[in-house]
């Protein structure tokens, strides 16, 4: 008995080598004849929630003195998407002393919405508007 479970353990051994051996590596893919993978071009990325805003103007408003950001948002993804944009406003000095935000909804791809964000705060005079944050979301 002992020698048929040891010529049946053999025997096994040697069909399981056999299939690897005539398998190969199945993790690697093999492209099928006449595709050369390294010709091959892969779809445009697109772009980051960040790319779609751009910052057009900065300035104190004159009525309040409160600081303000003029913003245009473009939406490159392919869905009609909702957007969140945080800007922050620094003082000459370099010192961020307030910050502000704009949102739009439903903005359909290719299109552009114009949007502004200020804050609630007097502005300690010349001033730099810096966007500091994006999100992006389908609607």
């Amino acid at each position: 008995m002992l020698l048929h479970v040891t010529l049946f353990a053999v025997v096994l051994v040697v069909i399981v080598a056999a299939l690897v051996l005539i398998g190969g590596d199945s993790d690697k893919e093999t492209p099928p004849p006449g595709r050369d993978p390294s010709q091959e071009q892969t779809a445009p990325a697109v772009p980051g929630p960040r790319a779609d805003v751009e910052l057009i103007g900065c300035s104190v408003e004159t009525g309040t003195g409160w600081p303000a950001a003029e913003l245009r948002i473009t939406n490159h993804s392919s869905k009609t998407s909702d957007y969140w944009v945080q800007v922050e406003f620094v003082g000459a000095d370099g010192v961020r002393f307030a910050e502000g935000f704009a949102a739009t909804n439903h903005l359909t791809p290719g299109r552009v919405a114009s949007e502004s964000a200020s804050a609630l705060r007097e502005s300690p005079g010349k001033i730099t508007c810096r966007i500091t944050d994006v999100t992006r979301h389908a609607s």
